[in-house]
């Protein structure tokens, strides 16, 4: 245990951080165990210190947590022991919010909702507005924050208030409460953090996260430091604060990434209790869900039926007048015989809701036309949790398309779009089935004059394991929805399918 500081001594506190761990649960291990040594050395020499993580520790690509929503991951934070964390993105938008609270008490510590709050405004119970940690006689206080992704968090019953707002409420709450120091843990990404440093006095230390940069030290923005060391678990952040009782001031803050090396050790707490879970995560992983009579094959350049098969599971999920899936959402093909959890995990890995909104015909077509372009399927898809490599190919549910070469050129063009077998009308209302990644991600220009918008609960990939065995949808995959028109030198129609 730390020495109390003697009256007027200045008092060092070391902040050891992680963020965006992202379920790389092996590299969590091997900071695990780099952390605890330099944790101990500095307690072994009479400092402060306390730890803490700054949201999305975990990631539902990964087996093991998609097989315990997330508990696995809790329990490694638990081994480590933190003294608080913040949930990032991952953990609110893509665990089901009944299991937060145990989520919450696997972690063995405090985990801060500062700006997450209940519909009509009540705090969570099971999250923590703020938090005052004695370091020798220094108060310090600690509230974090999460993104406002206000309207996918409503979708699931719960609100996320503006971080500036809570920030400043959070702030004067501590201050009044006497804290020397005060730590911000955000998941708001770098830009949001220098924004909220110029625009909020008195936070001293913002540790963050989100945005994934790699930063060699901490910067100065006013009287307030910024670090977020990087992602992964290949680095965690070592912060450390000079405090002086005699001025009653933060001295100085200093950061420093600490690597972590595939070679390290593995923490061995971390990894007994990784192990713990392996019985349950096995069984629920082999379990079978349907059996595919024939292969269920996915291209990303090209009309595919296992993206097909999506797209129909949407559509028949939550029936409108169009489905538009991106075959990217899929990174592997189904074997024909059983299929099972594991598998539909391996093949379906990005963590998207369900959209459903409003577009025009003629937004339709736009759409569809662009997507049809080689740097389009092509563009390599990136944040808003896309896991995949690529956007692909769009699948869809109830429409049919005809393209054809333009003259002269490789690149197609559309000819027809048939929504429900009649042509579609250009000023008319389509309401559309789809995922968040293509409604908020830059890939279609479109998606930003859409209205409407329902987000489902469910993620993308349970409405696809739910239905993938059913025989019908099995059947109608197979059906084309996208054909060519032949050029001057071709005879017939060919289908844009593999």
């Amino acid at each position: 245990m730390a020495m109390r500081a003697g009256r007027g001594e200045p008092v060092r506190i070391h902040l050891l951080h992680t963020n965006d761990v992202h379920s790389q649960l092996e590299n969590f291990m091997r900071a695990g165990a780099a952390l605890r040594r330099l944790r101990d050395e500095a307690r072994a020499s009479g400092e402060w210190v306390l730890t803490f993580d700054v949201g999305d520790v975990l990631d539902r690509v990964r087996p093991e947590t998609e097989a315990t929503r997330g508990l696995v991951n809790a329990a490694l934070m638990d081994a480590l022991g933190y003294d608080g964390w913040v949930f990032g993105n991952n953990e609110g938008l893509t665990i089901p919010v009944a299991e937060w609270p145990r989520l919450v008490s696997r972690s063995g510590t405090i985990a801060f909702g500062t700006n997450i709050r209940a519909i009509g405004g009540a705090p969570l119970p099971f999250l923590r507005d703020w938090q005052i940690y004695d370091c020798g006689g220094v108060r310090l206080g600690v509230f974090g924050l999460t993104p406002d992704y206000r309207t996918s968090y409503q979708r699931l019953g719960v609100d996320v208030h503006a971080p500036h707002r809570a920030a400043r409420r959070a702030v004067e709450a501590l201050r009044a409460a006497g804290c020397d120091v005060v730590v911000l843990l955000s998941h708001l990404g770098l830009g949001a953090d220098r924004r909220l440093a110029e625009q909020v006095p008195g936070v001293d230390v913002i540790l963050g996260g989100h945005t994934h940069h790699f930063m060699e030290g901490a910067e100065q923005i006013g009287d307030t430091y910024i670090f977020q060391p990087g992602k992964h678990a290949l680095v965690f952040g070592h912060t450390v604060i000079d405090y002086d009782p005699r001025v009653r001031r933060v001295r100085a803050v200093r950061g420093e990434p600490v690597p972590v090396h595939p070679h390290d050790p593995l923490d061995t707490a971390m990894l007994s209790a990784y192990r713990g879970y392996l019985p349950d995560v096995e069984a629920e992983l082999d379990r079978m869900v349907a059996r595919l009579p024939a292969r269920l094959p996915v291209a990303f350049d090209r009309e595919s039926p296992f993206a097909n098969l999506l797209v129909d599971a949407l559509f028949d999920r939550y029936p409108c007048d169009i489905g538009i899936m991106m075959s990217g959402a899929l990174t592997a093909s189904l074997l024909p015989g059983p299929v099972r959890v594991k598998h539909m995990l391996g093949a379906c890995s990005t963590p998207t809701r369900p959209v459903s909104l409003t577009l025009t015909g003629e937004d339709i077509r736009h759409l569809l036309a662009q997507s049809v372009q080689p740097e389009v399927y092509h563009r390599p898809g990136f944040g808003f949790g896309f896991r995949g490599g690529v956007v692909g190919w769009l699948a869809l549910a109830n429409a049919d398309v005809t393209l054809s070469h333009a003259p002269g050129s490789e690149r197609m063009r559309i000819e027809e779009i048939r929504v429900g077998g009649e042509p579609i009308q250009s000023g008319r209302d389509y309401r559309v089935i789809t995922c968040e990644y293509l409604w908020l991600s830059p890939v279609f220009d479109v998606f930003r004059r859409a209205r409407d918008a329902e987000i489902q609960v469910p993620l993308a990939r349970e409405v696809l394991l739910e239905r993938i065995g059913d025989p019908r949808l099995q059947r109608q995959a197979f059906r084309p929805r996208w054909q060519v028109v032949p050029g001057p030198d071709s005879s017939g129609e060919s289908e844009v399918q593999g």
